[in-house]
C-alpha cells in the first residue's frame, strides 16, 4: 500500500473538512505503516547477515623448554613449516648424554646375574647330594641343614641381582627422560612466526620460538546485542577474505554464552578449513552467517 498516496488523501480530506474521510485516511495510514514494518522485520529475520570479521591462526604457541640451559642449536628459522613432533631446538646436553651412555652400559651388565645363577646351580647340586646322603645315614642332619640354607641364600642373591638390574634399567629411563627435556619439539603442525632465543643464549622460563597453527583457521566475529540467540554451533557461513579470492565456507564453532555489558556485544568463533594453505591469517574479512532456519528454507 502506497504511503504517499495515503498522505495525499489525508491532506485532501483535511482541506475538504470531511471528518469521515479524515478517519478513513488515518486508518489506512496506520495499516500501511504496520504492514511495511512487518515486511521489513520478516525480511530481516529470514535474510542472511554480513559482518566484519578477522581471520586468525587457530593456535599461537610460544614454545619454551622444560628445563633451563644454553641453546645449542635451532633447527628451524622464521617461516619454516613444522609437523607435530619435529625438533625445533636443542639445549646443550653433553652431561646428559654422558649419563645416558653410562646408564645404558650399567643396565646391560649381566655379570652379577650370571654369577648368582652359577652359585644357585652349585648349591642346588650340593643340596640334592646332601639330601641323598642323609637318607642313607651317611651325613648328619646338620650338614643337610647347612646345604638347605646355602641354597636359600643363593636364591635370594639371584633375586637381589635381578632387582639391581631392574633398578639400573629405571635409571636409564630417567637419564633418557632428562636428555629428552633438552630437546624442544613442536606439539602442533604450523609455521614458525618468531624466534625469541638463539644459539648460545640462556633460557629458563622465556620462550624460544613461536609457532602458529594455520589449519584450520579461526574467524572471530563481534556481533551486536540484538542478534544474540540467533546463531548456534554448527551454523554455516560464507567468508570473503579482504585480500580477495573466492568466498570460502566456514562453520560456527563457539557462540559466547555471555554478553559484554560495556559494549553490548558478544562473540562468535568460526572454523575455516585451510588444508591447501591458500588463506593468509591476520587479514580482515566479511562473513555471512546462515542460520539453521534460513538454511532449511533454502
Amino acid at each position: 500500500m502506497n504511503s504517499i498516496w495515503i498522505m495525499k488523501k489525508l491532506i485532501d480530506s483535511l482541506s475538504g473538512k470531511n471528518d469521515s474521510s479524515v478517519w478513513v485516511a488515518v486508518v489506512l495510514l496506520c495499516v500501511s505503516t504496520a504492514v511495511n514494518a512487518e515486511v521489513r522485520m520478516s525480511d530481516s529475520l529470514e535474510g542472511d547477515y554480513s559482518h566484519e570479521c578477522l581471520i586468525e591462526p587457530n593456535r599461537v604457541l610460544k614454545l619454551g623448554s622444560e628445563t633451563q640451559g644454553l641453546v645449542d642449536v635451532l633447527e628451524v628459522d622464521r617461516g619454516d613449516y613444522v609437523k607435530a613432533g619435529d625438533v625445533v631446538a636443542r639445549l646443550r646436553s653433553t652431561v646428559e648424554r654422558g649419563r645416558v651412555e653410562q646408564a645404558r652400559k650399567r643396565a646391560a651388565m649381566k655379570g652379577e646375574i650370571n654369577a648368582r645363577k652359577a652359585d644357585l646351580e652349585l648349591t642346588s647340586i650340593v643340596l640334592k647330594r646332601s639330601d641323598r646322603l642323609h637318607k642313607q645315614a651317611l651325613i648328619p642332619s646338620q650338614e643337610l641343614d647347612e646345604a638347605r640354607a646355602q641354597h636359600r641364600v643363593a636364591q635370594a642373591a639371584l633375586r637381589q641381582a635381578e632387582d639391581t638390574v631392574d633398578q639400573l634399567k629405571l635409571d636409564l629411563v630417567r637419564a633418557e627422560a632428562l636428555l629428552a627435556q633438552r630437546i624442544i619439539r613442536s606439539p602442533i603442525d604450523g609455521v614458525v612466526v618468531e624466534q625469541h632465543a638463539f644459539a648460545g643464549e640462556y633460557v629458563q622460563d622465556n620462550p624460544v620460538i613461536t609457532i602458529a597453527q594455520l589449519n584450520p583457521l579461526r574467524v572471530e566475529v563481534v556481533l551486536p546485542l540484538k542478534e544474540f540467540g540467533r546463531y548456534v554451533v554448527g551454523d554455516t557461513a560464507v567468508v570473503k577474505p579482504e585480500l580477495g579470492g573466492p568466498p570460502v565456507n566456514a562453520r560456527v564453532d563457539i557462540v559466547d554464552p555471555l554478553l559484554d555489558a560495556s559494549s553490548g556485544t558478544f562473540g562468535i568463533r568460526l572454523l575455516l578449513d585451510n588444508s591447501k594453505g591458500d588463506l593468509v591469517a591476520g587479514q580482515k574479512c566479511e562473513v555471512t552467517i546462515k542460520t539453521e532456519s534460513a538454511a532449511s528454507a533454502g
